[in-house]
């Protein structure tokens, strides 16, 4: 057994200060201390002991101790985060966190609540597709939610046909794994309805037009959208919020198999609109039209989705930021700012309706694939902004850029980022404070 003492901690600490004092400057710093300290002492110790009240003090002044500390620990146990379930020997880490006052005890376990949520969607993207198909992902969400208030009903082939899903049922035909579709309840409210809607594409081959390249593998996480729902749904049931969210999750793979979905096929959608396919890789706007549409029909006022959705928000801001959108502009900024808070950091984009002529089909009511290679996030925004009623507020995330760290600094490690539960979270929690 070893003694880290304070002292020492408390100068590592100064070591790697924060350049500025951002809530997620804190979780990098929680996450960066916690590696040094893993490749120092913890992973070559039988027992270690970490005495934290002199770094806590050293976090920050009394008014803000409480929020910088959370901070910390969230982005110390982010940091601590391994995917080795498939691992023959997995390390262990045997450490234990002491200290003195009781304000931290309160926050090393709203720390650990968060990270937690987090890491639910980091194993979900993680798990490779042999092991989450539609059926099998289906049955994690019922584990994950057991001991929860959240209630969970899934709907298999028969049941999309019932509700019009057309889109759903189409893209997932190629596979021997037949779609699903899952919805989460948590009502602890009844003054609003919002609807958080998450692409999951179990892994994604681009159909019959194939992907090609390097890279394939990652197409297992083209679910990573459905992921960040999941765990929101975790998280603000944990955190006992009082809200009214219903989570809408299309679960699909998108194969090139002997009944696959074709270019130039025409879908029906519940609205009424027919989509001509102009490419069979462009299917997560498809699905999440579906779904969608199907949270209105439930009655929702506001309806989140987020979905790693084009390539083109890579190219325009890189891999760090995701594109939010928005029918309310002027909420954006606001928008932008959350997610600088909740570490999942996003850049306002614009809907631009002029775009809707890049959509144009010659036998359908819109083409799912735009006619200009330009402007790609945007195009399938706009073709999103079709499903969305008048009345109903609609925020959009394109996260395909953000799915995984853009580097593996501070809290982010080997693997899935778990992208979009702290900001879907927040964007919830705002809702019902209005």
């Amino acid at each position: 057994m070893k003694l880290y003492h304070t002292e020492a901690l408390t100068y590592l600490l100064l070591c790697i200060q924060p350049s500025g004092k951002k809530i997620d400057d804190f979780r990098h710093l929680g996450g960066e201390t916690f590696k040094r300290l893993h490749k120092e002492f913890i992973s070559v110790q039988k027992k270690l002991i970490i005495y934290m009240n002199h770094l806590f003090e050293a976090l920050a002044e009394a008014a803000e101790k409480k929020q910088y500390v959370t901070a910390f620990m969230e982005g110390w146990y982010l940091a601590e985060y391994r995917f080795q379930k498939y691992l023959r020997t997995p390390s262990q880490l045997d450490y234990l966190v002491e200290y003195s006052y009781s304000i931290y005890g309160e926050c090393i376990k709203s720390a650990k609540t968060i990270s937690d949520a987090v890491c639910i969607a980091r194993d979900l993207c993680n798990e490779p597709p042999n092991k989450l198909t539609p059926a099998s992902y289906a049955q994690k969400i019922t584990e994950i939610f057991k001991e929860t208030e959240v209630v969970v009903d899934i709907m298999d082939v028969t049941d999309l046909a019932k509700h019009g899903l057309e889109a759903v049922s189409m893209v997932g035909k190629g596979s021997v794994n037949p779609p699903k579709m899952v919805v989460l309840t948590l009502k602890k409210v009844e003054t609003k309805h919002v609807a958080l809607v998450g692409k999951g594409v179990t892994f994604d081959s681009g159909g019959v037009n194939v992907k090609t390249g390097t890279g394939l593998w990652e197409m297992k996480m083209d679910m990573g959208g459905s992921a960040a729902v999941v765990g929101a749904m975790k998280l603000l049931a944990d955190l006992n919020r009082g809200v009214y969210v219903t989570a809408v999750i299309p679960l699909v793979e998108n194969l090139a198999g002997t009944n696959a979905y074709l270019p130039a096929d025409v879908i029906p959608f519940s609205n009424g609109i027919h989509v001509e396919v102009g490419n069979t890789d462009a299917e997560g706007r498809l699905i999440l039209a579906d779904s969608m549409l199907y949270a209105q029909a439930l009655g929702v006022e506001t309806i989140v989705d987020i979905a790693t959705l084009t390539g083109s928000i890579g190219q325009a801001l890189g891999l760090k930021t995701a594109g939010i959108f928005s029918n309310q502009e002027a909420d954006l900024w606001e928008y932008k700012e959350m997610g600088e808070e909740a570490g999942d950091h996003v850049w306002p984009m614009p809907l631009l309706n002029d775009y809707k002529t890049y959509l144009q089909s010659d036998c359908a009511d819109l083409n799912n694939m735009s006619s200009s290679k330009y402007g790609g996030s945007i195009t399938a925004a706009v073709f999103l902004s079709h499903f969305i009623q008048k009345n109903t507020k609609w925020i959009h995330i394109d996260m395909a850029n953000t799915v995984r760290p853009w580097k593996q600094h501070g809290y982010y490690v080997k693997g899935a980022s778990g992208f979009g539960v702290r900001l879907l979270t927040k964007l919830v929690e705002k809702e019902f404070e209005k």
